[in-house]
Order: structure tokens, then C-alpha cells, then sequence
């Protein structure tokens, strides 16, 4: 597949009042000439054609086809999703999924390898990044991302272990108060919201709603239970949720943190 990403990264000086700025660097991007982050001198950035080259290479070695490239906030991250050839399924219900590899150009994240997913009955996107799976923009982040590169087996195990705990999930059985927990999370009530729900705003209860009804759609179809909790979060943040710079997969912004939050929510309570 072709991508899109013909452009590199550029390092300038950083100038204040007409004089450089010691110890600081500039990183723009070479056709729009977009500032992309300021950063210290020691920062080592991974240009786009050394992403590309372990896209490819990954593709290679698990013989996953590239299925798209995509850059977020004006190529501020870029990334790209190899469509899995071994399909998954939890409780019955089947994914499709892919490996997404990606690579920040504003110091928020390194280079990383995750999953994307999307369950096929109702198409609700989820994306994990793998922390054990992600190279830091260092000195020596080349021979790292080489490894990276190398490290199939390990985003093997990632991935059952993500899905294994999708299969946790549906035998823990939740009662209402959980899904108020985490709706009320999820919109950030504050304390005074809680106790007196008559001063919460007219935009947050249209936000309640429509999280509870994502919730009970799902709970209807998966069971009353973690997995089907989640799936709820997943599908107002799919489906209801509105986006203004959508992401495949639901990979990067406010849906995704939605995800995340949920995500942690659920881990909290099968631990506890």
C-alpha cells in the first residue's frame, strides 16, 4: 500500500529575541513547514522513512498486509494498522483486529507496536497501546526499534493476553451501581454534581443518557456482565460519540481516553 507520509521531519534552531536558544531544537514538517514540537537537543526523532521501513518490515515478518497509514494532529503522530490474518473471537463474538505500529513527532510517545479492534457484530473500535512493546526517542533508539521490529512473539502474547482477559470479562457478573460508577467517571461529576444531581448541566445529563443507553444495548446483547459493560463505553464512543478529527480505530483523542478509563475501570474491579 502507498503512504501518504511523503514528507520528513526538519530540525531547526529554536531563536528567542533574534538568538538561538542553548541546549533547545525545533522539529517542523518538510512540505507545510507546520511546527511539530520544540525540544531539547539530546532529543533523537525517528523519521518517517525509518517508520515506514519497520512498517514493511513487520508486514514481512508476520505477513499481515498494511491495511492503511493515518497522521493525527497534522502528523504530530503517525501511524499505521497491518490488517491480523488470525482472527479472534470472545464469548462467541469475533473480532477483527490489527497491529497498529506508531511513532509520535511531539515527544508524547515513542516508537510503539498495539492492537486495534473491532468487534464484528456491532463495530465498536477499541485500540491498546503496549507499553512493554514501545522505544523511546533516545540516542539509541535505532537498534531498539530493530528489536522492536523483531519482537512478533511478543505482540503474540500481548494480544491473547488482552483477549484472554475479554473472556474474564464475561463471566463477571456487575450490578447497577457499577455501571453508575463508571458513567459518572466517565463524565466527571464533581462532588457536588453527586450529591445534588438537580445542579448537574443539561449537556452532562444528555451525556449520562446517552452512555446508559450504549450500556443497556450492549448489556442486552452480551449479558450483564464486564464484557458487556465495556462494550457499552465502546459503543457510545463509536457510534454516538461525536469526533472532530476521527482516528481509525479510535486510536488517539478523547474517545480514546474514554476507552482507556473504562478499560482501567473494568481491570479495578476483576483485581479487586
Amino acid at each position: 500500500m502507498e503512504s501518504k507520509l511523503n514528507w520528513e521531519v526538519v530540525e531547526r534552531p529554536l531563536y528567542s529575541n533574534y538568538q538561538p536558544v542553548a541546549g533547545y531544537k525545533a522539529l517542523f514538517r518538510s512540505d507545510t513547514d507546520e511546527l511539530l514540537h520544540i525540544a531539547k537537543a539530546t532529543y533523537t526523532h525517528t523519521p518517517n522513512d525509518r517508520f515506514l521501513e519497520t512498517v514493511d518490515k513487520l508486514s514481512n515478518i508476520t505477513g499481515f498486509p498494511i491495511e492503511l497509514f493515518d497522521e493525527v494532529q497534522g502528523g504530530k503522530k503517525v501511524i499505521a494498522f497491518l490488517k491480523c490474518t488470525n482472527p479472534v473471537s470472545v464469548g462467541g463474538h469475533e473480532f477483527k483486529d490489527y497491529l497498529m505500529v506508531g511513532n509520535s513527532h511531539d515527544g508524547s510517545t515513542g516508537f510503539f507496536i498495539g492492537n486495534s479492534n473491532v468487534m464484528v457484530r456491532c463495530a465498536n473500535r477499541f485500540t491498546k497501546q503496549f507499553r512493554s512493546l514501545q522505544v523511546y526517542h533516545t540516542k539509541n533508539h535505532n537498534i531498539k526499534i530493530d528489536s522492536l521490529a523483531n519482537s512478533f512473539d511478543d505482540f503474540t502474547k500481548q494480544r491473547q493476553r488482552f483477549y484472554d482477559r475479554f473472556g474474564e470479562y464475561v463471566d463477571f457478573e456487575i450490578v447497577d451501581e457499577h455501571k453508575e460508577k463508571l458513567v459518572n467517571s466517565i463524565v466527571d461529576l464533581t462532588p457536588l454534581e453527586l450529591a445534588e444531581p438537580e445542579t448537574i448541566s443539561s449537556r452532562k445529563n444528555n451525556i449520562i443518557t446517552d452512555i446508559h443507553k450504549s450500556i443497556e444495548i450492549e448489556t442486552n446483547a452480551l449479558g450483564n456482565n464486564l464484557f458487556g459493560l465495556f462494550n457499552g463505553i465502546t459503543h457510545y464512543t463509536t457510534h454516538t460519540r461525536t469526533q472532530k478529527n476521527p482516528v481509525f480505530g479510535n486510536a488517539f483523542g478523547s474517545v480514546a481516553d474514554i476507552n482507556n478509563k473504562a478499560l482501567n475501570f473494568c481491570e479495578t474491579l476483576i483485581k479487586s
